[in-house]
């Protein structure tokens, strides 16, 4: 029988999707699907069998292949959560045949897989998301907005850490410690990069440099850069897995319950006219804008976020994407964009060298 079409679809009925990929994020994305209202979870499909024990639990159909899931199962967007060196292939399969696509960050390992991506977007006419699923934390989108707002005034610098303790064992998974997709620069940092661009404009030129020597892999487990934005900003950026801080965007947004919550700040967004720590949101500025100067008090506000799963909101926001009413909020060449500022950064440390930062 024929399946409806996007044109012909009852709006109303849940959006059917599937997931390609059963690890842990595919299996974090099947459980929202089969929990949300919006959407019904039509398949799951991953290569290794033992994954069919998971969608068993769910009640849906288990695939070994991404062909066959689709053809059988007729979903109108897929979730691809597997392996970066995969998302392109996967990609491909889906805009043959029409679904629209959910691709877990990075968009790839390399820029020339990411323009792969953001070529079918336009070959096949179809929508595509890329996770980067931070955008929709509605903590970040109040700093994107404040930023825009000129309440900061000019953007003059933003200063950023990110620095924890992974356990030694999250090292024990072998893709984590080589190139191309190891280290915390493409694993972890990448999601701080995006927010950089998102917030405070895009990144033009970066000067990086990296140390192994605490965990002595192939891996970086420091970073220091420093950045230059396009509107004449700059920034800078140390980030480390390997010492006991809570600077650090997961421990201090409470976003993920699995990290220690810590009541600190890992963003300082600065500006002419006022500042921004994030994500406490105390914007700090002049009480009164005509005597400036250091011998003058600052004064205090924060502003009330209400939290939100971004996970979810990405997911609703997916939905409404499949059905077109929606144009993604991180297109495939936004994300290539981000990929290719982490890739420079990588490149920066290795030559010694700063790198510029080409559009995609």
């Amino acid at each position: 029988m024929p399946q409806p079409n996007e044109a012909t679809r009852n709006p109303v009925e849940p959006v059917r999707l599937a997931v390609i990929g059963a690890g842990l994020m595919g299996r974090k994305h099947a459980g929202l699907i089969h929990a949300h209202d919006a959407c019904s979870l039509v398949g799951i499909c991953d290569v290794h069998p033992g994954c069919k024990a998971f969608a068993d639990e769910l009640s849906v159909p288990f695939y070994r292949d991404a062909v066959g899931l689709i053809e059988h199962e007729h979903p109108e967007g897929a979730i691809i959560a597997t392996p970066n060196g995969l998302h392109s292939a996967l990609a491909e399969i889906c805009a043959r045949r029409s679904v629209h696509t959910l691709i877990e960050k990075p968009i790839a390992d390399a820029l020339d897989e990411a323009r792969r991506i953001v070529a079918l977007e336009d070959d096949f006419g179809i929508q595509m998301l890329i996770g980067h699923h931070r955008r929709h934390n509605p903590l970040v989108q109040e700093a994107r907005a404040i930023v825009n707002s000129g309440e900061l005034g000019r953007l003059v610098a933003v200063s950023m850490l990110w620095t924890l303790y992974k356990p030694d064992d999250y090292y024990g998974v072998e893709w984590r410690c080589k190139r191309p997709g190891g280290g915390p620069t493409l694993i972890n940092l990448i999601h701080e990069f995006d927010i950089l661009r998102y917030v405070c404009g895009e990144i033009d030129r970066i000067y990086a440099q990296t140390s192994s020597a605490v965990r002595a892999l192939d891996v970086e487990d420091t970073i220091s850069a420093t950045l230059s934005f396009a509107n004449g900003a700059v920034g800078s950026l140390l980030a480390s897995d390997t010492t006991p801080a809570p600077w650090s965007y997961e421990m201090t947004t409470g976003e993920n319950p699995y990290y220690f919550h810590a009541d600190e700040n890992c963003y300082h967004i600065l500006g002419t006219l006022g500042s921004l720590a994030f994500p406490q949101m105390a914007r700090w500025r002049y009480a009164d804008e005509g005597r400036m100067g250091w011998q003058h008090p600052l004064e205090a506000s924060c502003v009330d976020v209400p939290p939100a799963d971004p996970l979810v909101k990405q997911l609703e926001h997916f939905c409404r994407v499949v059905r077109r009413v929606e144009a993604p909020i991180v297109s495939p060449r936004d994300a290539a964009q981000t990929l290719a500022v982490s890739l420079a950064a990588l490149e920066s440390a290795e030559s010694r060298e700063p790198v510029e930062v080409m559009p995609v």
